[in-house]
């Protein structure tokens, strides 16, 4: 029974574990050859929740349109993810006046095309919270011993379990045939 326990404990431990290496390989995947940012801020929820990560294609200035969700950098080097609202031209040059779903007006200054950094096609819920973490210094030593703590976990239980097997086994061999609790008939 307890043999029973620790094996599928093990099973289920083991499945975690490569569920989140898996994951976590996935977006380390991502973040390195799709162009992403992690969501600081509230002002595009509920389309965008805080802690999202989003993935942007890179889009032409022409090929934006109003409505469609697109990440810019500002002047002071500020990267931000608002809805177009409209194109405006003045002069002889195109902005685009952007707004946060959840802002109330559209955002004070007109974006130039040369901030502009493409436009979102992907959303992930929460995963700007491991990106982010995975961005500092201690980031990716901190996953790596959460990793080398689960293959501790799921070794020491597969020991555990061997033991128990062999102590059943020998055990076992001890008992004299025809007696099934080592009584003598």
């Amino acid at each position: 029974m307890l043999t029973t326990v620790l094996g599928r404990a093990r099973l289920v431990l083991t499945a975690l574990w490569l569920a989140a290496a898996a994951a976590l390989i996935g977006l380390v995947l991502i973040t390195h050859l799709a162009t992403a940012f992690a969501i600081d801020g509230r002002s595009m929820q509920p389309a965008i929740g805080f802690g999202s990560l989003v993935l942007i294609e890179p889009v032409s200035f022409e090929g934006v349109k109003r409505g469609d969700v697109v990440t810019i950098r500002a002047d002071n080097k500020v990267v931000i993810t608002h809805r177009v609202t409209r194109i405006v031209t003045v002069g002889s040059e195109q902005y685009l006046e952007l707004k946060g779903d959840a802002n109330p007006a559209p955002d004070p200054t007109l974006v130039p095309e040369r901030a502009l950094l493409g436009r979102v096609v992907t959303i992930l819920p929460k995963m700007g919270y491991l990106a982010a973490v995975l961005a500092t210094p201690s980031g990716p030593m901190g996953v790596i011993a959460l990793l080398l703590g689960g293959l501790l976990a799921i070794w020491f239980l597969d020991e555990l379990e061997s033991g128990l097997e062999e102590k059943r086994a020998k055990r076992g061999a001890a008992e004299p045939m025809g007696s099934p609790h080592g009584v003598a008939p």
